[in-house]
């Protein structure tokens, strides 16, 4: 990724997975696998028109899942994975949410009628917080006042400089939230993020998705990576996947970053917790190399 693509340009990968975030809303009818009733607000008035006819969704369903098949049901499951940890925070009272990266994260508004006390810092690059402030606009979406828009540029500003002036208090426990934005980044970058997480309050966590390192030789044993590689390359050569955890190395990358692993699921584990209907059936599969997992300083 280039400057100019980071700054300037909305994120093309966060507006997608909005798509399908919107298409699961409409598919399913519940909070299990389709929660996210406000992601259709970040789309453009031509997709939300389109998306209110069923064999346009089904049409495009089938598209998503032809381009990446998998990536679909790993959002529904990652939304799932994240919406509990925020609600839970929220329960809680954890002081501080931090959306490093927030893309179109509707949490904050979905979830404000739970919000007693809980601060929450939107982290993004202007063009994209931007755009998401006139989406909400234009959907009349009240802002709270715990939630704060906080701009950065990733590639000259440090979290904690950005942080601090935005008022976020380091030295208090706070839930960090990096949803879909790892793999998007070099090793320098993703090390800068651990880091700057584990010398946060102890008790702190950072939750966040990767991708595990896919080679030629074994690339058939994980489903839809192939295809996965392929259309980031082809479609999305603006937000090239750049980090991968080698399968098994994922504590071990932590704890050289001074973090403890608190939690780990493989896409075998995610499918089981997230994607059984009420009858114990898969509702589809997800893309095998995507993982998630949670960490507090050690």
């Amino acid at each position: 990724m280039n400057e100019k693509t980071i700054e300037q340009i909305p994120s093309e990968t966060a507006l997608f997975a909005a798509l399908r975030r919107a298409i699961a809303h409409k598919e399913y009818h519940n909070d299990k696998f389709g929660p996210d009733y406000l992601a259709e607000i970040f789309l453009p008035a031509s997709y939300r028109f389109f998306l209110r006819f069923k064999k346009v969704r089904e049409n495009t369903k089938n598209k998503l899942a032809a381009f990446m098949p998998g990536v679909t049901e790993f959002i529904i499951a990652r939304t799932a994975f994240f919406d509990g940890l925020f609600m839970e925070a929220l329960k809680n009272q954890i002081p501080q949410i931090v959306l490093l990266g927030a893309g179109y994260d509707s949490r904050a508004y979905r979830f404000a009628e739970s919000n007693r006390s809980t601060k929450i810092y939107e982290l993004d690059a202007l063009s994209t917080q931007n755009r998401k402030l006139k989406c909400l606009k234009a959907a009349q979406i009240n802002i709270p006042v715990e939630v704060h828009f906080v701009p950065i540029n990733f590639i000259t500003e440090s979290l904690s400089d950005v942080l601090e002036k935005a008022g976020c208090q380091y030295q208090e426990r706070t839930l960090f939230l990096w949803e879909g934005v790892s793999y998007y980044l070099d090793c320098e970058a993703v090390d800068k993020t651990l880091g700057f997480a584990s010398r946060s309050h102890r008790e702190s966590v950072i939750a966040f998705d990767y991708t595990i390192s896919v080679t030629e030789e074994n690339m058939d044993d994980y489903f839809g990576a192939k295809e996965l590689m392929e259309s980031m390359k082809e479609h999305h050569e603006n937000e090239a996947l750049l980090f991968s955890v080698k399968p098994g190395e994922i504590e071990s990358l932590l704890a050289e970053r001074n973090l403890r692993m608190i939690a780990h699921m493989d896409h075998q584990a995610i499918e089981q917790k997230y994607l059984l209907d009420e009858n114990g059936l898969l509702i589809g599969k997800m893309t095998g190399s995507f993982r998630l997992v949670c960490a507090s300083p050690k």
